[in-house]
């Protein structure tokens, strides 16, 4: 698996439970989710790419369990270095900005994830 987002996401599914994780938000998005963005980030020598990270985590009714969600993916994030092609998975912040649109709690990790290519 060569993509950041993909890896991300596969190990968020594995080890976030009661929500699920997407790269774009479903048609129909259920009651709580988990949106995977890549919002920057440079290449080193084509080898290394060096990714900013967004994990969006929305809870339709519940803001305390969308920031305890948020919190336990910021205090696990290292689990990412089990891949053998992350190097590093650290968190830069932890934002809360609730989505008045579509009436979301909203708690966004920012986190940096380099990846061998």
């Amino acid at each position: 698996m060569n993509n950041v987002e993909a890896i991300i996401i596969s190990w968020l599914n594995s080890n976030i439970t009661g929500y699920a994780t997407y790269s774009d938000t479903p048609k129909t998005p259920p009651n709580k989710y988990i949106l995977v963005e890549r919002e920057g980030g440079g290449r080193e020598a084509m080898v290394l790419d060096q990714s900013s990270i967004a994990i969006h985590v929305y809870h339709k009714t519940s803001g305390p369990d969308a920031s305890n969600t948020a919190n336990l993916i910021a205090d696990t994030i290292t689990g990412l270095l089990s891949n053998d092609n992350i190097t590093r998975a650290k968190v830069n912040s932890i934002v809360r900005l609730d989505d008045v649109i579509k009436q979301y709690y909203q708690y966004i990790v920012y986190v940096d994830v380099y990846h061998r290519r």
